[in-house]
């Protein structure tokens, strides 16, 4: 059973990760929901086999979207700051870390006043190393529509955190 997961885990989780990340505006939300649905098909494969499952890939991608779905509900109920929740675990020794974090959580902050669509771009290719051409791939969009979003992004991302380094 585990060599069956782990060929599944290993075949599906970069596609399902990106699928997750376009249709969920925090990538780590899209990380967290991966992770729920790798552990649900876990104590399901665990629990009655994986004769059934013909398609795993699909059978992932139908358990990803309810938990995007799931995701959503859950975040209109409470919404915090992820910033919040990671620099107050973070201990001081670690001052470092807890400055990185509080810059990328001030970058991720900033792009998330993008268009959603631009965000999008933003995150795949800075947060997740996505090229270009993947990119637009996935999104089904021309390279130079991937290349403008991400300058104009850039350019939004600086003008607000200049203005907020004024301040």
């Amino acid at each position: 059973m585990e060599d069956y997961f782990d060929r599944i885990y290993e075949k599906t989780y970069r596609p399902l990760l990106r699928y997750a990340i376009v249709h969920l505006s925090d990538p780590l939300d899209a990380e967290d929901a991966l992770q729920n649905v790798f552990i649900d098909f876990y104590r399901r494969i665990e629990a009655r086999g994986h004769a059934d499952i013909l398609a795993p890939q699909l059978f992932l991608l139908k358990m990803l979207k309810r938990e995007i779905i799931r995701n959503y509900t859950e975040r209109s109920a409470h919404e915090t700051s992820p910033l919040e929740d990671d620099t107050a675990a973070a201990p001081l020794s670690f001052e470092d870390v807890v400055e990185a974090r509080v810059m990328a959580g001030m970058v991720f902050d900033a792009a998330k006043t993008l268009s959603k669509d631009t965000y999008r771009v933003f995150v795949l290719y800075y947060g997740f190393q996505l090229s270009v051409a993947e990119i637009a791939k996935e999104m089904k969009l021309g390279e130079e529509a991937v290349k403008s979003r991400l300058h104009r992004g850039r350019n939004a991302v600086r003008r607000l955190l200049a203005k907020s380094n004024d301040h």
